[in-house]
């Protein structure tokens, strides 16, 4: 279930990090016209690099390959598979944002910069299908146990455990807990409304020591 739906469960999993948007339009494609009944689809895209751009050595190709990844491998993938959603009775479509789309680790521009790109954009496109029976779902996760930046993450004691960070978002599906949309931890929502009360600048110069 993903909050009152239910859901067909197929395993369809598309090119990993494919920076070949034509090809991951034509997988995407296939799979919607293989399973016609597909009602989620989960847009779980992302690259996290951190960028030095005082340094020499520093170039834009890092930039690119996670723009690339993280917002037009997400907009193809929902594009792609939009027809298929649009004739079932219900369906969600969920994509992974982060916490830090809201106010972001200066040394993690363009990874920072993409989430809050996704942010906006589905927003957007929450609002466009509204007349739809298409819920649109934003997994805003914080610091979390994995091998997003490598395999020091997945040890950090900083992160949160990964198993506690799925259990919380479980249990805010199953219950209807994601307002406007947004999964996002009680211990995010400081950062989520930083600009609205006016704590962006602290909070953004704790995250960033000068």
């Amino acid at each position: 279930m993903i909050g009152s739906r239910v859901v067909n469960r197929i395993r369809a999993p598309l090119i990993r990090q494919s920076r070949d948007e034509t090809s991951l339009w034509s997988n995407c494609k296939l799979r919607g016209e293989r399973f016609p009944t597909l009602n989620v689809v989960i847009a779980n895209a992302g690259i996290s690099r951190t960028e030095d751009m005082t340094s020499d050595t520093w170039n834009v190709s890092s930039s690119v390959d996670m723009i690339q990844t993280n917002i037009v491998g997400v907009i193809s993938t929902v594009a792609a598979f939009l027809p298929v959603l649009k004739a079932q009775r219900n369906a969600t479509i969920m994509a992974t944002s982060s916490a830090l789309a809201f106010l972001p680790r200066a040394d993690f521009a363009t990874y920072c910069a993409s989430k809050a790109f996704l942010h906006s954009w589905l927003t957007s496109l929450r609002h466009q299908l509204r007349k739809l029976p298409i819920e649109v779902l934003e997994l805003s996760p914080p610091y979390v146990r994995t091998e997003l930046t490598g395999l020091s993450q997945a040890a950090d004691p900083r992160a949160m455990p990964l198993a506690s960070y799925i259990c919380e978002v479980m249990s805010m599906l199953e219950n209807g807990q994601h307002p406007r949309g947004e999964l996002l931890l009680e211990r995010d929502q400081a950062r989520r409304w930083a600009e609205r009360d006016g704590t962006f600048d602290s909070i953004f110069a704790a995250m960033n020591p000068a």
